[in-house]
């Protein structure tokens, strides 16, 4: 089985998956709150805790182990998203990968393993989906979990988002602007743009999501981000 990292699959770069790995789930954390005159504390959930898993590979071609595996490196210090071959339309978003001790790969014959460190959710790959001169659309997401979606709005002047009734305001953009829920940022182009937005950023609940907008808008492009919890 190969795994495939920023779109390039390890068979094809000479190292394979040993096995298939079990990937852990999410787990939740919180913040506990000491309340005077309380008897117990309270507990707060505040999100989820970063996965950690550890997968192990095997090096395909021997013949120079050791430039083999500074090319691996490389490739590692550069993961942003992992996905199994077997089913590549859901990824991870890697934040950090650290290989096993070069000395002791040398002597197991190629035999290695890295711990990866990601996003506590399976991204699943969608399209951008584009509207022209919308005003109200609805969007259903069929995942575990709330998506924090990219928006890109092309239009001019003063702009009304509304996002299940929460209202995004943009003020004065020349050609548009894009959204992006994740990063919390606004901007378009190379220039920042959060000045000229009001309002908290959108989410895609589970089940419908209603949009409506007002103003002189051309397009609209939504990349839904959608996510489930492993």
């Amino acid at each position: 089985m190969g795994v495939i990292i920023n779109n390039q699959n390890t068979k094809n770069l000479g190292f394979a998956l040993v096995g298939r790995p079990s990937i852990p789930s999410s787990d939740k954390k919180y913040e506990t709150i000491e309340v005077e005159g309380r008897d117990g504390a309270l507990t707060k959930f505040i999100g989820y805790q970063d996965l950690k898993f550890t997968l192990k590979f095997n090096i395909l071609f021997q013949n120079d182990i050791k430039q083999k595996l500074r090319e691996i490196k490389g490739l590692l210090s550069q993961a942003k998203t992992l996905a199994f071959d077997d089913s590549p339309n859901f990824f991870y978003k890697i934040k950090r990968a650290q290989i096993s001790d070069v000395e002791t790969i040398i002597k197991s014959s190629g035999i290695f393993n890295v711990e990866f460190y990601a996003e506590p959710f399976e991204f699943e790959s969608s399209s951008v989906l584009e509207y022209i001169r919308p005003s109200n659309l609805l969007i259903r997401n069929n995942t575990s979990y709330f998506s924090q979606p990219i928006i890109k709005i092309h239009g001019q002047d003063n702009i009304k988002l509304f996002v299940n009734d929460e209202l995004v305001e943009i003020k004065q953009i020349n050609e548009g602007i894009v959204i992006d829920s994740e990063m919390q940022e606004a901007y378009y182009n190379n220039d920042n743009m959060n000045h000229q937005m009001t309002g908290s950023f959108p989410i895609f609940g589970i089940g419908e999501n209603k949009i409506r907008l007002e103003g002189n808008i051309n397009k609209i492009e939504i990349l839904p981000q959608w996510r489930w919890l492993t």
